[in-house]
Formats: C-alpha cells, sequence, structure tokens
C-alpha cells in the first residue's frame, strides 16, 4: 500500500517528467520547421541510404519528423494522449540511438541535427556517446509515464 505522501512525489513525477518531454520536444521541433532544407541537410550527414530509393527520403523526414515531435510533444500534456505520445516518443529516440550509434560506429563527426541545423553553433552538438545517454534518459521518462498512466486507466493507483 502506497503513502498518500508517495502516491503525490509519484504524480508530482509524472508531471515533471511530462513537461520536461514536451518542452524538450518542442524546442527542438520548431527549428527543424522553420528551416527544413538545413535539417534535410543534417539528415543528409547521417549517410544512411535507404535499398531501392537512396537518400530521396531525406526531404520527406524534414518536413515530416518535427511536425511528429511537436505533435507528440503537445499531446503528452493531456491526459487522453499521454499514452499513445509516449509510444511516438519512444519510437522516435530509439530511432535516434540507432542513427547517432550507427553514426559513431562509422566514425562520422557530424552535428546531430537534434535542434535543426540551423540553430547556430550553441545549440549544435555532435554526436557523441552523452547523446545517447541523454536519449536513454528521456526513454526511461517516456516508459515512466506510459506505465503510470497504464495503471491510473485500469483504476490502480501509481506505485
Amino acid at each position: 500500500m502506497q503513502s498518500v505522501h508517495g502516491q503525490r512525489i509519484l504524480q508530482a513525477l509524472d508531471i515533471v517528467f511530462r513537461v520536461a518531454l514536451a518542452v524538450i520536444f518542442l524546442f527542438a521541433a520548431v527549428p527543424k520547421m522553420l528551416d527544413p532544407v538545413d535539417f534535410a541537410k543534417a539528415i543528409t550527414n547521417y549517410r544512411v541510404s535507404l535499398p531501392f530509393i537512396g537518400q530521396s527520403y531525406v526531404f520527406l523526414v524534414a518536413g515530416f519528423m518535427p511536425a511528429l515531435e511537436a505533435v507528440a510533444a503537445v499531446a503528452l500534456l493531456w491526459n487522453r494522449t499521454k499514452r499513445t505520445a509516449c509510444l511516438l516518443i519512444l519510437a522516435m529516440l530509439l530511432l535516434f540511438i540507432v542513427l547517432i550509434a550507427q553514426a559513431l560506429f562509422r566514425g562520422l563527426n557530424i552535428d546531430c541535427g537534434c535542434f535543426g541545423s540551423g540553430a547556430g553553433t550553441a545549440l549544435a552538438q555532435k554526436v557523441d556517446l552523452l547523446k545517447i545517454l541523454e536519449n536513454v534518459g528521456m526513454m526511461v521518462m517516456a516508459t515512466y509515464i506510459f506505465y503510470a498512466a497504464r495503471k491510473n486507466s485500469e483504476g490502480g493507483r501509481i506505485s
């Protein structure tokens, strides 16, 4: 049995994680939406070619991914949509980790493009192990939100 104090702490943690992820994903989405051509260049720097289409997916992703990030960020803030938002965010973070890991493995010294390439040197971040760990940390937050919401929807308390 969870104490009332313990439940309040877990509920506060849920809110803090939701707001933090929403702010991060919105902050990442806006510069990329404002300059999709620069974001397309950042995607191209990863040098990932898909079978049969090569890199012709880049402009589609440059237009679609920031919008998906923004929608997921806003959806995190509503109770009815936060679980779906968590699944979207988890899928995106997994994709980001795979892309960063392959860039590290291949020795690419590139800007991750996380906050848009046109964001300037203040927000430019190189792909490195720390970037993977940051994404894993965000995955932990999204997973917590997802399971806390599941317990609440089943009528149980966050435990």
